[in-house]
């Protein structure tokens, strides 16, 4: 199966997002029961390099815009180092650091889908005795925006313009 995650991972968006949420039940459990997907780690998953897909979404997480296709323009990344040195590192880890690199990715694909999950629940104060957290969109953000900085950390490389807070100048 390929998708986001590369081949490797055998994970899809769906799977990640499905884990992410809490509503994955495991196939052997027959009753029911939410069975919670453990954490990716790089124990857990193939030490490959990157594929296509893991490698816009690494950018991506870390603040950066998107590559592009062509090597040609003004705009184009090839223009700054810091992208320049962000793409030459994303393509040249070694098996181990390709390993964390996923998991991290894969932790983010979670974490991000565990935000859109919680933003079904915002139509809704009270239902019975269920009281919503009114900081928990904004609680998982945190933490996503937190394995994001970690992924930026892990790679040696200052967090993207995405990343930084709005109206923040970097010289």
């Amino acid at each position: 199966m390929t998708g986001a995650t590369g081949e490797a991972t055998g994970m899809t968006d769906t799977d990640t997002t499905t884990a992410a949420s809490g509503s994955a039940t495991d196939a052997a459990n027959t009753t029911g029961a939410i069975t919670p997907t453990p954490p990716p780690t790089a124990a857990t998953v193939a030490d490959t390099p990157l594929v296509d897909g893991e490698l816009a979404q690494a950018r991506r997480y870390m603040g950066y815009p998107a590559m592009g296709s062509q090597d040609s323009g003004m705009q184009s990344w090839r223009f700054f180092r810091v992208y320049g040195f962000n793409e030459w590192r994303l393509r040249n880890l070694a098996p181990a650091e390709c390993a964390q690199a996923r998991a991290f990715i894969m932790q983010c694909q979670m974490l991000e889908g565990a935000i859109m999950a919680a933003t079904a629940n915002l139509d809704t104060d009270r239902a019975a005795v269920w009281i919503r957290n009114r900081t928990e969109v904004t609680d998982r953000f945190t933490l996503y925006t937190r394995w994001r900085v970690q992924l930026c950390n892990f790679l040696g490389i200052p967090p993207g313009p995405g990343l930084r807070g709005v109206g923040e100048i970097v010289i």
